[in-house]
């Protein structure tokens, strides 16, 4: 298993991050409303999911491996509270985890 820690901003609600992980090209949307985080992921300019909420700990990219995803996309938090923009960057981890 290979883990890939994708770097987020420090107490930024909303932004785009755009990164190459395994010959992948991941364009990473996040968005805060109401207490609330959600994502956007396009892979290789495939549109992968829209306004997914982003869950602690959870394999967000399950679902969708039937769209060529190779990666496991999660927010790690050891707290295990919900996935908000006050802790990016320090509290919450988000990691691209790779299987060998």
């Amino acid at each position: 298993m290979i883990i890939y820690e994708i770097s987020l901003p420090q107490n930024t609600p909303n932004f785009e991050i755009t990164t190459v992980i395994a010959d992948e090209n991941l364009r990473i949307k996040i968005r805060s409303l109401n207490s609330k985080t959600y994502m956007d992921l396009t892979v290789n300019n495939n549109v992968i999911f829209q306004g997914l909420r982003c869950d602690a700990n959870v394999n967000m990219t399950e679902c969708y491996k039937y769209k060529g995803v190779k990666g496991a996309l999660v927010f790690y938090i050891e707290s295990g509270e919900d996935v908000y923009y006050t802790g990016f960057g320090t509290d919450y981890k988000l990691y691209y985890i790779l299987a060998e």
